[in-house]
């Protein structure tokens, strides 16, 4: 039997996808990378106040020599950083290639060299994320004793999109978030804070590092989200300003001194001064409203809604609106405004809902782990211990244990053997080290990515595969910066910032969960050790128009809106374990 875990909830990924070879003289001109480029255009693109961050006596190259990047002459992995995680710093170009082997038809039969592992399993689940280790928790707990369960994953290190990067900067160990993020806090005794509470999250809400130093305070985000915290807007040559123009507290200032229109001022503040005020959210998935909204675009929502133009959402507001999604308001389903909410927590709010670890959910995925396999993580089951201990990899995926992870392992094939509403075993191919290895299951859960498993499951029902040809896969890029000092940041009176031209998007510091943090407080200046900033790169979609005619009328975009995948088809494929 196959199941699907959780195939709504598309994460951002952190490397494109793209069909050429990485590093390759193609990508690189794709890239520009033949062409000239003037000291002036590259700190505009870069942003001048992330990159003099980065000002230390020896040059980055240095650095990474220095310290072993094992990545270094591979252009498009990079650097890794240190730890468990070194080798998985988002989807690295093993990743990317063995992906692309599935694409190109690789595995359409099973190869002659295709080694029999002997190995039968009660499930079998595709998936390391926290999707999948959730998966497999809740089966060992409800399928009893006895009960055989493995998890495969295509990486070095488990969690899925919710991994951690490593540094090591002047002795401190700093942690920070690869792709998934926070969680928000869910209703006491709900499913979720029940599930927490099993994992040893007993308290939802965190305890975060204090302000230190001399300095007066400023108050600081938890999560490298823009929003609760000062940030300033930085405005580039796309606006006039050659040099560039900072813009600090800006809707305190009501956008007095920004190069716009005034019909772009006008329009950004009504937009920011909104809020949730008079909107007619879906009470649940399925709802009256729900289905009028992911009939017309997000962008279409946002005009009917604030009252704010084409141009204004497309130059100021786009991709971080439905940016975590992978394409920009035009392109998305409007009911994607709402869809965080249709997890009923009891707070999302910026200012005391969102949740963080210093490696975002990684350490839920690790919290999870640790559960299933007590010996996975050293030390205790408590926060600290499971936040900042290493992983015992050899743990595992142990001959003897009920429950296996086994990783660096991609799945390629899974087809019921025989009639799939007869059949009583599946067969599960995956490769590892250059060979394709063969397990048998009872049962399946496939728990990666919707733009995969309609690649892979064999006998996947065509109504599956037209719901699954809806799942979208895009580029998101996170960039963690190891910073001695923000001092220069403070001073503006700001923590993070947004820009709306050439790379990037925007940018935080923000303060740590202790359970994690390598110090109990946080300062601009250099006593309290080093810190990191994140940067959250999000591509910026071309929009184009169909004219008049078109599927929306005039104006309409020529990129298919994304819609909810077909309920009826998905909803048959999912069924509790």
């Amino acid at each position: 039997m196959l199941r699907e875990a959780n195939p709504t909830q598309a994460e951002p990924a952190i490397r494109n996808n793209t069909t050429t070879r990485p590093g390759s003289r193609e990508s690189s001109r794709g890239l520009g990378m033949e062409r000239d480029i003037t000291r002036r255009d590259f700190l505009n693109a870069t942003l001048l106040a992330s990159g003099g961050l980065l000002l230390t006596p020896a040059s980055p190259l240095e650095l990474l020599q220095a310290r072993g990047a094992s990545n270094l002459n591979d252009d498009w992995t990079g650097y890794g950083g240190v730890g468990d995680y070194a080798n998985s710093n988002g989807n690295t170009t093993a990743i990317l290639e063995a992906g692309h082997q599935i694409r190109d038809g690789m595995f359409e039969s099973l190869p002659p060299s295709l080694i029999d592992s002997h190995e039968t399993y009660d499930c079998v689940i595709v998936g390391g994320g926290i999707s999948g280790l959730a998966a497999a928790l809740i089966f060992q707990r409800q399928a009893g004793p006895g009960k055989t369960c493995l998890v495969l994953d295509n990486h070095p290190i488990f969690s899925g999109e919710a991994k951690r990067n490593e540094f090591l900067v002047d002795g401190h160990r700093l942690v920070a978030h690869q792709g998934s993020a926070f969680y928000p806090v869910p209703y006491p005794r709900s499913f979720i804070g029940r599930f927490y509470e099993s994992i040893g999250l007993k308290t939802p809400r965190l305890e975060y590092q204090n302000w230190g130093g001399p300095a007066p305070q400023m108050p600081l985000s938890r999560t490298p989200y823009l929003g609760s915290a000062p940030y300033g807007l930085f405005f580039g040559a796309k606006f006039g300003q050659t040099e560039g123009l900072w813009l600090t507290d800006p809707w305190g200032k009501k956008l007095e001194g920004a190069p716009i229109s005034a019909k772009a001022r006008n329009e950004l503040l009504k937009f920011q001064s909104a809020g949730n005020a008079g909107a007619q959210g879906p009470q649940y998935a399925g709802d009256a409203i729900s289905r009028r909204l992911d009939a017309i675009t997000l962008e279409a929502h946002m005009i009917e809604r604030h009252g704010i133009s084409r141009e204004t959402i497309r130059t100021f507001l786009s991709p971080v609106e439905g940016g975590g999604y992978g394409l920009g308001p035009d392109a998305l389903s409007g009911y994607t405004a709402y869809a965080a909410d249709m997890l009923h927590p009891l707070d999302i709010s910026d200012e005391t809902g969102q949740q963080m670890f210093p490696d975002g959910n990684g350490s839920l995925a690790r919290l999870i782990t640790k559960t299933l396999i007590p010996e996975s993580i050293a030390g205790e089951d408590s926060l600290e211990d499971v936040c900042r201990n290493a992983v015992n990899l050899a743990a595992l995926d142990r001959p003897s244990a009920a429950t296996r992870v086994r990783l660096d392992s991609t799945a390629v094939w899974v087809k019921h053997d025989g009639d799939p509403a007869k059949s009583e075993f599946v067969t599960i191919a995956y490769t590892r080290g250059g060979k394709t290895y063969r397990v048998t299951a009872r049962s399946v859960v496939m728990a990666g990515g919707s733009w995969t498993t309609r690649h892979i499951v064999r006998d996947l029902p065509q109504d599956h595969k037209t719901a699954y040809s809806q799942f979208y896969r895009a580029p998101c890029m996170m960039a963690n910066v190891a910073v001695r000092n923000w001092w220069f940041l403070y001073k503006m009176g700001i923590s993070g910032c947004q820009w709306f031209e050439g790379l990037g998007n925007y940018m935080q510091v923000h303060k740590l969960a202790t359970c994690g943090a390598h110090a109990p407080t946080i300062s601009p200046r250099l006593a309290d050790g080093p810190h990191h900033q994140s940067s959250v790169f999000l591509p910026r979609p071309a929009h184009r128009t169909t004219g008049p005619g078109g599927a929306c009328g005039d104006d309409c975009d020529s990129v298919p809106r994304i819609r909810t995948p077909n309920p009826s088809a998905i909803h048959r494929h999912v069924c509790p374990l």
